[in-house]
């Protein structure tokens, strides 16, 4: 009886391990999906190097666009002149 009973604990044994060992396909590996692109938001530094550069990089963003990010300002101040006339947006 003890060798009956072995022999169906080997075959059940080795009929798990078999069924588990299947379907493993190490060749095809998926490519990592590529991350999205974040939405720039910040203004450059370039346009608050002055008055003028920060009105016409203003002037050049869509007045209509009520979908995309608010814009947000560097932390330095922009740069302005005691003599030159206020500009109108």
């Amino acid at each position: 009886m003890l060798t009956r009973k072995t022999a169906t604990v080997a075959t059940s044994a080795t009929l798990l391990l078999a069924a588990c060992g299947g379907g493993s396909d190490l060749g095809a590996v998926t490519p990592p999906q590529p991350l999205p692109q974040p939405t720039v938001t910040a203004v450059p530094d370039s346009a608050v190097a002055s008055s003028t550069a920060l009105v016409g990089y203003l002037t050049a963003q869509k007045a209509d666009d009520d979908t995309s990010e608010a814009l947000t300002l560097p932390t330095v101040d922009v740069a302005a002149s005691d003599t030159d006339e206020p500009q109108t947006l």
